[in-house]
């Protein structure tokens, strides 16, 4: 969907300015210390440290890069956000004409689904978890399934990371616990040297799969969390012992190691408490805040009218629902009446029926949320940037001890190791409280009508005495409908990012509340509609003088005929002239045509 300027904007404001400042300053302080690292290239080759020279080249042009590239994102963050009059993204398909050059690509719901939840007063967008792990959760935090999906997985994520770390030290106690028992044959070998360095990568790998950013594509339903990876972890805490002391005992014995990995173990438990500690305290305050109502208002009722079917739908479409407009805004209309008008046995009486729902334009509303939870994640994006700043301090201060790795092996893989794991954990705190400025809020009207009777047809005339000079004729169509309103006024959120798509994706229903003032409104106007319907065609105010005009006229004339028959009655006239003379009277009679003669 294209950019739509208007005028009357919707007033939304770029909520990523924060976060794109203070991942801005991160950037330029980790271009700077790529540039120091580059320009110390030259010194270090003349000194004849060429191994060292190299080096810092390669860790110079990673931070450079690194540094440039935040420094990007975060100026992107910071730059207008343009919002246009068709943001954000329908529930289901918008079939509206206004709309019909847009393509929108992430529709959450289907129009079928839209009157299942009016209808039903239910929400199918909080689903059931799905495995044992995510159950567990949702019933630690039962307020957790009231929350959009990024944030449930987020949330499922972290705390899996952190059951996961507890069930690994489990199993390294039930490893230590078989070998100190002499189930296994490990002690005074180095198999739980092994072991922890086992256990170390595997909390690494644990918590690095958990550092990837928001995804609005893919995050469309909730990730499971099964028991399959606690059974996997139990038989290989059973097996993994075993099989490296066979190893040593059988095959060849096992070197003994020159670092121990209890230092990263300790360092990735403690970020990790403090990571999942973060992010499910951050959800907790928002879950507290969510009311996840499933409320609608509902009107039905029969009425005996004189008026089409198709008028009905027509007057609730380009009236009725047009009032319900924000700032003149097409109303998203999800399905689009279609009155079918079915005969029955002759042309002049039938049935009717048709549905529509549509959507009023979703109007920007504040997150809800306390003092605390605007200030803890003010403090996430703080604190998350200020441990990749000092992962990529400890990466350069890494030149020196990497280059003397033959004499300080242990010095050279800690100056590595470290600025990688807080790195990691940086990550997984700016990403996660990246998911909460992304999260906005939309609220809007849904109207779910459905009308349904039968009609007759019958003829209505006026003006057909003799007298009359105008004569009207109207078919007048008798309809017994039954109309079934139900409105709702919903709470929506979708989760925005930076760029041409900022407003886009996949937008979903969190609250439904009653709607009886705007019912009122709709079914108040509707009857206001039927009640000024005129079933005799009229005329203007022209046409009644012109009217009045003519009635004298065709009255004068009537009444001159009227005189005139009158007086010819009273005096009537001889059938022949009278000849020019004196006519004197004699003998008359009548010749065998009837005619009179007169003699002399």
């Amino acid at each position: 969907m294209a950019f739509e300027y208007g005028s009357d904007t919707l007033g939304i404001k770029n909520p990523f300015k924060f976060e794109g400042l203070v991942l801005t300053l991160r950037g330029l302080i980790v271009t700077v210390l790529g540039v120091v690292a580059l320009l110390a290239v030259k010194d270090l080759v003349a000194d004849g440290a060429k191994e060292a020279g190299w080096l810092s080249l390669a860790i110079g042009v990673l931070l450079l890069g690194n540094g440039v590239v935040a420094a990007g994102r975060g100026l992107f963050k910071m730059m207008r956000f343009f919002v246009g009059r068709g943001v954000p993204a329908s529930l289901a398909r918008n079939i509206s004409k206004s709309e019909a050059h847009t393509r929108e690509n992430y529709i959450a719901y289907r129009d079928k689904e839209l009157e299942q939840m009016l209808m039903g007063r239910k929400n199918l967008t909080f689903v059931e978890p799905i495995g044992w792990l995510a159950r567990l959760i949702h019933t630690l935090m039962p307020r957790l399934l009231f929350m959009p999906y990024p944030i449930r997985t987020a949330a499922q994520q972290l705390s899996s990371g952190l059951l996961y770390t507890l069930l690994a030290f489990l199993c390294y106690g039930l490893a230590w616990f078989s070998g100190s028992t002499g189930l296994t044959e490990i002690s005074n070998t180095p198999v739980l040297d092994w072991l922890s360095i086992v256990l170390a990568v595997f909390l690494f790998l644990i918590w690095a799969s958990r550092r990837s950013p928001l995804k609005r594509i893919v995050q469309v339903s909730v990730s499971g969390a099964g028991s399959k990876g606690v059974i996997l972890m139990v038989v290989f805490s059973i097996l993994a012992p075993v099989g490296l002391s066979y190893f040593h005992h059988n095959v060849n014995n096992l070197p003994e190691l020159p670092l121990s990995a209890g230092t990263y173990i300790a360092t990735m438990s403690a970020l990790g408490l403090v990571a999942a500690a973060y992010g499910l305290i951050l959800t907790y305050c928002r879950a507290s805040k969510a009311d996840p109502k499933t409320q609608v208002s509902e009107f039905r009722n029969n009425w005996q009218e004189s008026i089409h079917p198709q008028e009905i739908f027509i007057n609730f479409e380009n009236i009725v629902m047009a009032n319900r407009r924000y700032k003149e805004i097409p109303n998203r209309v999800y399905r689009d009446f279609d009155a079918n008008l079915i005969e029955q046995g002759s042309n002049d009486k039938g049935k009717f029926s048709g549905e529509m729902i549509q959507e009023t334009q979703p109007v920007f509303k504040e997150v809800p949320g306390t003092p605390f939870f605007k200030t803890l994640r003010l403090s996430g994006t703080l604190i998350g940037e200020i441990l990749l700043v000092v992962a990529a301090v400890l990466f350069y201060q890494a030149i020196e001890p990497v280059t003397q790795v033959k004499s300080a092996p242990l010095a050279a893989v800690d100056a590595l190791v470290f600025p990688m794991l807080i790195w990691v954990f940086g990550r997984i705190i700016s990403n996660t409280a990246h998911i909460f400025w992304a999260e906005m809020h939309f609220e809007s009207l849904i109207v779910f009508f459905q009308c349904q009777g039968t009609y007759a047809e019958s003829k209505l005339s006026t003006g057909t005495s003799i007298h009359d000079s105008t004569r009207s004729e109207n078919v007048v169509v008798r309809s017994s409908l039954t109309p079934w309103i139900v409105t709702s006024r919903i709470v929506t959120s979708c989760f925005a990012e930076s760029g041409s798509n900022n407003l886009e994706f996949y937008r979903r229903i969190l609250e439904m509340h009653k709607a009886d003032d705007d019912l009122d409104k709709i079914t108040g106007e509707m009857r206001e509609f039927l009640g000024d319907r005129q079933t005799i065609a009229s005329v203007n105010d022209k046409d009644l003088a012109s009217a009045s005009d003519i009635f004298q006229v065709n009255q004068e004339t009537r009444s001159a005929n009227s005189k005139a028959a009158i007086d010819q009655v009273k005096s009537p006239q001889i059938p022949h002239e009278r000849a020019e003379g004196q006519l004197e009277s004699g003998d008359s009679n009548l010749d065998e045509e009837g005619g009179l003669e007169i003699k002399d």
